[in-house]
């Protein structure tokens, strides 16, 4: 069964995907809920307190991915993939991620500690795929960590200004396509061919 307050976080959720963070308040919420405010501020006392919320449980949801095994160039880009189809779900913290990481300290200093977290994860991913041969000695580990994750970062807000005429799935191959090339010129034979694989598969 739903609790009261899993359902307040579900249309936080969609209306802050369909307007913006920026431009929904609780007021609004409880309207579109049918509550008084206080039923949300009971769970969560600020707006920050359930942007928070949100937060968490995208990086929850990334967590779980950024611990599988990542054996193969296949299945490290196929990471990638998972993490993106999360930010199309989350997709209001990435667009308001600058106001959000300048007004929310809280929001500000958790995300650090994330990406560190997903910064070694990508390091030690890359170093291992090296070492099993799929990328070659010279690959520039530093270059190929940068980009990954500035493309995560800000993948999502850049399709919303070029891309917006293109659907969710067809943005995601778009972004997903552009990182995969990129590895190719530091691909070994066998890591070429599994660049292949995922992209046949988008």
């Amino acid at each position: 069964m739903v609790t009261k307050e899993e359902k307040i976080v579900a249309k936080a959720l969609e209306m802050f995907n369909e307007r913006g963070i920026e431009y929904v308040g609780l007021r609004e919420l409880a309207a579109v809920l049918g509550i008084r405010v206080g039923n949300i501020t009971y769970y969560f006392p600020t707006k920050d307190d359930l942007v928070n919320r949100l937060a968490q449980d995208l990086s929850k949801l990334n967590e779980q991915i950024i611990v599988e095994e990542t054996g193969t160039l296949f299945s490290f880009l196929d990471r990638f993939r998972k993490i993106f189809a999360h930010h199309v779900q989350y997709r209001c913290l990435l667009l308001s991620f600058v106001h959000l990481m300048e007004q929310n300290k809280v929001l500000s200093e958790n995300y650090k500690e994330t990406e560190k977290k997903r910064f070694s994860s990508i390091v030690a991913s890359l170093s291992a795929l090296q070492q099993a041969d799929y990328l070659s000695p010279q690959a520039d580990i530093t270059f190929l960590v940068s980009v990954f994750t500035l493309t995560a970062r800000f993948w999502i807000s850049e399709a919303s200004l070029s891309f917006r005429h293109l659907s969710p799935p067809e943005q995601m191959a778009h972004y997903l396509t552009l990182l995969a090339k990129l590895v190719i010129p530091y691909a070994t034979e066998k890591g070429r061919a599994d660049v292949q694989r995922f992209l046949a598969g988008l």
